[in-house]
């Protein structure tokens, strides 16, 4: 008999332990605040990929994609206090491979995708702990784009001198065939929780 009570005050301690393990809330403010951050980021950044497309041509744009949009990525990362990064899972550049969170994500969003739920107003957010830091990690579809065909489209429909740069900047890479609509990948917003 005393065994079972001992066991009950246990259970009931680990309970109370458990509920109060403080669960760490994301309010819609927070929220708000990583959707628009990512959607100026990918205006920022598709405004500098037109605006050389239209006064240099596609070719100066695969470097647009290549060498500015990482410094530019960076830059907009640390202003903004943010980590943030685009992420696919069939990649043209190594740096923008995702880690196992973003991999699951983007999963997610290539079944809504297959069965036509994807659309401008999907993304998702979520608390998480990483080591002994807690991030809010926020991620937002990017849906192929007519001027994204230019290098990721069908490899036979590209510019010879744009096939021929990207297969000598990027080896490996995974990053073409896509279709107007088609999912691309996405932008990855990891905030610190304070």
């Amino acid at each position: 008999m005393k065994y079972l009570v001992n066991v009950f005050v246990l259970m009931a301690v680990l309970f109370v332990l458990s509920c109060a393990e403080k669960k760490t809330e994301v309010s819609e403010e927070q929220v708000e605040g990583l959707r628009t951050t990512s959607m100026e980021f990918m205006k920022n950044l598709k405004g500098v990929l037109i605006e050389q497309i239209q006064k240099n041509g596609v070719v100066q744009a695969v470097s647009v994609c290549s060498d500015t949009a990482q410094v530019l990525t960076n830059n907009f990362g640390l202003k903004n206090g943010v980590f943030i990064h685009r992420v696919s899972l069939k990649n043209r550049n190594p740096n923008n491979y995702p880690d196992q969170f973003e991999k699951k994500i983007l999963n997610q969003f290539e079944l809504l995708k297959q069965n036509n739920q994807l659309n401008e107003k999907t993304e998702h957010y979520e608390v998480v702990k990483e080591n002994e830091f807690t991030y809010i990690r926020f991620l937002k579809p990017i849906l192929v784009q007519a001027e994204c065909l230019n290098c990721h489209g069908d490899p036979g429909n590209m510019l010879p001198e744009v096939r021929e740069l990207i297969t000598q900047e990027y080896p490996d890479d995974k990053a073409v065939s896509y279709l107007l609509g088609d999912l691309r990948g996405a932008v990855s917003v990891k905030k610190l929780v304070e």
